[in-house]
């Protein structure tokens, strides 16, 4: 019998090494590998005569002569699920599981004594940066030899079973769309928004994919839980473990956010309460502290000294691509937020320079949106863009559908690609620094990047490529 591997990027090719280097590789039937974007095996080992390669120019071979010999499928999380080989897998009875189900099945035969302790992190907004947080924990600690740390960050977690004890892994809906006995320790789910709506046939089916991490749990589990996103406070009835909820509101809440510190009230799970100082983290934005509170929860749970989360949490600079500030001319602000590939992110982002608090706006800010369309309805970012934001510049796939949406709210201009985008909000915001004030050019789309760039991380490179253009050119015209 022989497994499938659908997809060979990084999750498929971590897949692939992981099954060559079993003893029983050539004596279990061949290896069959399907990626319908690739036109050859890039990164398939020239001399493995037990794999074979398919794409769409060869798949009559794969569905003609291997398929009935075809034992199991493990799915990249890049591949829908209404994907033609799957379909053809479903009818035919072929289980089909997700990277995150084979790692986690292995992982059971790997570690038969002594089982592994496992934090898993879920979320719309906040799981890169909770993880990280975590990671930076676990290696001044001292422990980055015994806690793996990955999944949808970084490395694949079926690259990390057969030399670590525990694991720390980020965890995308994608991941958990094909999982069934996935069961962590330590479950987080940071909050659900909508997102993917590309993807998932509505809300609520987004919302019961992000739920199957939580299935299986059981009552010496814990569940960690953002107390003030109804869409994950929601499971501490229904979750059948204990439940952590972590927040701002003191009397609501075990883990709590009060005049500069986390307070841990955990005394009933790990023996004690303890409180961790954020008087010497630089960057004390709500969307971090949330974060950070997420971390220091799994963090205690998991065993780590407070004093030990503290110096992770005070080395903490903003992740790239998360609000951040990559420079200013005269005094205009420019903030990168490509990240933000949902309408909840722009908010939060919003949020972050205080732009919603009482008082008003601090700032002029012109917020760049824009991208591919995953979907999304737009009208959750309707008011909190009225009271924040001075002016949009629309761009990509979605400009026409946010324009629907913001006209009559607030200005807005349209901009035929990043550069144009950049170069409008400055020249918009000249007169507000001609008059003493100072401005902010905020990209935070609130759409994914892939109807002009690769990915989140090339749309915010493009956007610093043309800041530093534009810095350039306005020191030059200064000094002449």
């Amino acid at each position: 019998m022989s497994d499938l591997i659908l997809g060979f990027g990084k999750t498929g090719s971590a897949v692939y090494e992981y099954i060559k280097g079993k003893n029983d590789y050539a004596k279990n039937g061949k290896l069959l590998i399907y990626d319908d974007t690739a036109e050859n095996a890039a990164g398939l080992d020239v001399r493995d005569e037990n794999a074979v390669f398919f794409n769409k120019r060869n798949e009559e071979i794969l569905f003609g002569r291997y398929f009935r010999d075809i034992e199991r499928c493990v799915v990249s999380p890049g591949i829908p699920r209404n994907h033609d080989v799957i379909l053809k897998l479903k009818k035919a009875n072929i289980p089909v599981l997700s990277e995150i189900e084979f790692a986690y099945n292995n992982l059971q035969k790997v570690q038969k004594e002594k089982k592994a302790k496992i934090i898993a992190v879920t979320g719309t907004n906040g799981k890169t940066t909770s993880v990280t947080l975590c990671k930076s924990a676990i290696e001044s600690a001292g422990l980055s030899g015994k806690t793996f740390v990955g999944g949808n960050l970084g490395v694949p977690f079926i690259s990390g079973i057969d030399g670590y004890e525990d694991f720390i892994l980020e965890i995308s809906s994608f991941q958990l769309e094909w999982v069934y006995d996935f069961k962590p320790d330590i479950a987080v789910l940071l909050n659900v928004e909508d997102d993917h709506m590309d993807r998932y046939i509505n809300f609520d089916e987004y919302r019961l994919t992000k739920y199957k991490m939580f299935k299986n749990l059981k009552y010496n589990d814990v569940a960690v839980l953002n107390q003030g996103d109804y869409n994950s406070s929601v499971l501490k009835g229904v979750a059948g473990s204990n439940a952590v909820l972590y927040g701002f509101e003191e009397n609501k809440c075990d883990v709590f956010y009060k005049d500069g510190f986390i307070n841990l009230r955990l005394k009933d799970l790990i023996g004690y309460n303890a409180e961790i100082s954020l008087k010497d983290v630089a960057d004390k934005r709500k969307f971090v502290i949330e974060d950070m509170m997420a971390a220091a929860c799994s963090l205690a749970l998991y065993g780590i000294p407070q004093d030990v989360i503290k110096k992770a949490f005070d080395g903490y600079r903003l992740l790239r691509h998360r609000v951040e500030c990559i420079g200013s001319i005269d005094n205009v602000y420019f903030y990168d937020d490509s990240k933000a590939t949902n309408p909840a992110a722009v908010v939060s982002a919003l949020n972050s320079f205080g732009a919603l608090s009482e008082g008003g706006v601090k700032t002029d800010i012109v917020l760049i949106l824009g991208g591919k369309d995953k979907g999304f309805n737009y009208e959750s970012i309707v008011e909190p863009v009225k009271r924040s934001v001075k002016a949009c510049v629309l761009m990509g796939e979605t400009k026409e559908i946010l324009e629907k949406t913001l006209k009559g709210h607030v200005e807005y201009m349209l901009a035929g690609d990043m550069e144009d985008a950049v170069v409008k909000s400055f020249n918009y915001l000249k007169d507000t620094v001609k008059s003493g004030g100072s401005g902010t050019v905020l990209l935070s789309p609130a759409s994914s990047s892939f109807d002009m760039f690769k990915d989140y991380g090339e749309r915010g490179d493009a956007f610093k490529k043309y800041f530093e253009k534009l810095k350039l050119k306005n020191n030059f015209y200064e000094k002449i």
